[in-house]
């Protein structure tokens, strides 16, 4: 029931935003761990901006590359699905060494962090 309740209130986020379901129920079913590794993950990324600018100004593709990688891991258990989608569209440009390519796309990813810490504000508030 407290899930339907989560999933009416991540509308506004869309729900693809955080599969709050999918992960509670990869997490048997325990809520309380799934907002201990949300706001983990959040703080852990809290300059996210900040850090993918400095990667992307050492230009190094590998160290970027990897960046995107362990973003895509995190947000991947976490059900958020969207970032973890284009985490891993960053890390393929990043691995071909298409550095032109992640900085046109880092708007974008910044924008569903963004949706993503809403989401967990609004999770939360339930």
């Amino acid at each position: 029931m407290f899930l339907a309740n989560i999933q009416e209130v991540l509308m506004s986020h869309q729900t693809v935003t955080l599969d709050v379901d999918e992960a509670v129920l990869r997490l048997n079913g325990n809520r309380q761990i799934f907002t201990r590794l949300l706001l983990r993950f959040l703080e852990l990324n809290s300059a996210v901006d900040v850090k993918v600018k400095e990667t992307l100004a050492r230009g190094d593709r590998d160290e970027l590359a990897m960046f995107f990688h362990s973003l895509k891991g995190g947000s991947a258990n976490l059900s958020a699905k969207r970032l973890a989608e284009k985490c891993s569209d960053l890390e393929k440009l990043a691995k071909a060494g298409d550095i032109d390519a992640v900085k046109a796309e880092l708007p974008s990813f910044l924008e569903l962090f963004g949706e993503l810490k809403a989401a967990v504000e609004d999770f939360r508030a339930v």
